[in-house]
């Protein structure tokens, strides 16, 4: 008898956990949980057509139920279930894996724990022992000016703890698993959702080396207002995402995109998302944090070593700026320098610092072999500790990203070309463009992307296609004594019209990019000159295209903090295709009225194969 009881035991026993899964999953429905926006932003579901949902998460390992994806309702009774599972046991348990949905759906539903397994969740325990966290941390590398593929800037997450420094915080990224870095094949795959996004959690001095130190853009860092329930529950979200992907889109589903997501799971009654246009570029989110509340202090400012060596060479004459550059090269002796009585002790020690920094940095850029950086180092760090303390460098910080203005930008304008009076309307959705007011950009850098421009001549034309610009990036990179970079420029136009003399303006599609150089400071003024190739196609060329090369030169900077002005000539010549010349010299000014506004006044002579013209026209901006 006794056997047969122990034997019938753990049925019966198996029946009252299955009996009572079915009563939880029925009173969650009962309740709504599935139609709830907390369990939405858990699941990351969005809203689809006919008033459905589908969870923006791609890996089918993130759901219980086969048809999770599309089915919140569905999704909730398998999770249910799932949690009475035997196994697997420990981390894998859908206990352990899907924690934040369990710690909602137990306070949700006061779910009796004694009657579930009780596995340890040993993974996300260590997790939590590690970080410790107590806040956390939205921070914003700003673009690099060189790369395209970080032309838009980045975010991530950094969570702190009790420690002291941040240097021992974690960090927390998403980005997509790609082995290419740029190249034709990296924008498609990008732009298709070909890629893999998963998060990842890193040492932030990690990143710090990554962006600061190999990359050279400062970073942003704006604290969150959460308290440390709110940073617990984001992290039992990003949990749960582990070894999870989603399809990563480069103009919305991105990085960005996705870590808004991880913030919506800390505090779910704000709908972070509903806040971003179509398209998603990292600045997008900071203005998002900032417009709900999430983050009301002031942004914190970390100089990349570049911005910090700049800042150091500004404060030596040329004389110590070429001794911190010989005692980087190894032609002169750091003691030697250290022991110049004739130069003020302080001077003396800047001059060591400012060749400490350039020593690191091209250790970095990998221009100096580890044997000969280690020697330097050493040698320059030992002259340097016997001339004692100097005052702080204290490095201004630029206005903050979320200064600048909108990327969007709807521009209104008249003018006239030659004596044909003409009105203009243009819509861009991003980013920034060179004439653009300056403030919480980085300078010399450019990026349009999808503009178009029509315009309504008075002279009974009527309204016209005038222009629609796909892509165009100016990437303006001064050069000096410390660094060498070559500056460039793309443009691709879908439609464009140009002007030669005969009645009719043809339209044609172009393609040009060039390759230059570029010195100057900001603020102030950054000249520079490109020169490359240019094709156009169009019915009205000599045999439909047309191929030629040429260049741009020009300055551009502010006069005074709200007056920017570009003067830029260009001369092409074509050859191949449709035999032509142009010269053109533009003055473009532009002065900023408010955050969100600016008046352009643009002025352009030109030479086309002979034909001379005249345009001005005046904008109003209204950015958003």
């Amino acid at each position: 008898m006794a056997l047969a009881f122990f034997a019938l035991l753990p049925r019966e026993a198996a029946s009252s956990d299955a009996g009572y899964a079915e009563a939880l999953a029925e009173r969650a429905v009962s309740k709504g949980l599935h139609d709830r926006r907390e369990w939405h932003v858990l699941l990351h579901y969005r809203p689809a057509l006919l008033g459905r949902y589908t969870s923006l998460v791609d890996d089918p390992a993130f759901f219980n139920s086969p048809s999770g994806k599309n089915d919140p309702r569905e999704e909730l009774i398998e999770t249910i279930k799932a949690f009475f599972r035997a196994d697997p046991d420990g981390d894998a348990h859908p206990q352990c894996r899907f924690i934040a949905r369990y710690r909602w759906l137990s306070n949700e539903l006061s779910i009796d724990s004694s009657k579930l397994p009780a596995p340890e969740c040993k993974g996300y325990g260590e997790l939590m022992q590690n970080m410790n966290p107590r806040s956390a941390v939205l921070v914003f590398p700003v673009s690099h000016i060189n790369s395209p593929a970080s032309m838009f800037g980045h975010t991530l997450l950094r969570i702190d703890s009790d420690r002291e420094s941040t240097m021992f915080s974690f960090a927390v990224n998403y980005s997509a698993v790609t082995p290419e870095t740029s190249g034709i094949l990296f924008a498609v795959k990008g732009l298709t959702g070909a890629y893999k996004g998963y998060f990842g959690v890193l040492p932030y001095y990690e990143k710090i080396k990554e962006y600061s130190f190999l990359e050279n853009r400062d970073m942003w860092e704006y604290r969150l207002d959460f308290s440390p329930e709110e940073v617990e529950r984001m992290l039992l979200h990003l949990w749960e995402l582990k070894d999870i992907y989603s399809d990563y889109y480069f103009f919305d589903e991105n990085c960005s995109y996705n870590l808004l997501l991880a913030l919506e799971a800390a505090r779910p009654e704000t709908d972070l998302l509903e806040l971003l246009p179509p398209w998603v570029i990292p600045m997008d989110t900071v203005r998002a944090i900032k417009k709900t509340g999430m983050s009301s202090g002031e942004a914190q400012y970390r100089p990349s070593r570049a911005s910090r060596i700049r800042h150091i060479e500004g404060l030596l004459d040329k004389g110590l700026r070429a001794s911190a550059l010989d005692l980087a090269s190894g032609a002169l002796d750091p003691n030697d320098l250290a022991r110049d009585g004739a130069i003020p002790r302080e001077k003396r020690a800047m001059a060591l610092d400012l060749a400490s920094e350039y020593v690191q940095y091209r250790y970095a850029k990998r221009k100096l072999p580890k044997e000969e950086y280690t020697s330097r180092y050493i040698g320059v760090l030992g002259a340097r500790s016997t001339l004692g303390l100097v005052p702080p460098y204290d490095i201004s910080a630029p206005a903050p990203p979320d200064d600048g203005h909108g990327p969007a930008r709807l521009s209104i304008g008249a003018g006239f070309r030659d004596k044909r009076e003409f009105a203009s309307i243009k819509l861009r959705p991003a980013n920034h463009a060179l004439m653009d007011p300056q403030e919480g950009y980085l300078p010399g850098a450019a990026i349009t992307f999808l503009e178009g421009e029509a315009r309504y001549d008075f002279d009974g034309r009527g309204l016209q296609a005038e222009r629609l610009t796909l892509l165009e990036i100016v990437s303006i990179s001064p050069r000096d004594r410390f660094f060498k970079p070559v500056s460039w420029r793309v443009s691709a136009d879908v439609l464009r019209k140009e002007d030669t003399g005969r009645d009719e303006r043809r339209t044609i599609s172009g393609l040009s990019a060039g390759m230059g150089l570029s010195y100057g400071s900001w603020p102030g003024a950054l000249a520079y000159a490109f020169a490359g190739p240019e094709a156009k196609a169009g019915r009205r060329l000599d045999k439909g295209y047309a191929l030629g090369a040429g260049v741009k030169a020009g300055v551009v900077g502010s006069i005074t903090e709200r007056w920017k002005a570009q003067l830029e000539f260009t001369a092409l010549a074509f050859g191949p295709g449709d035999r032509h010349d142009i010269l053109a010299v533009e003055f473009n000014q532009t002065f900023t009225t408010g955050k969100e506004s600016a008046l352009m006044l643009n002025l352009k002579r030109e030479d086309f194969d002979g034909f001379y013209s005249t345009e001005a026209v005046l904008y109003w901006n209204r950015y958003y």
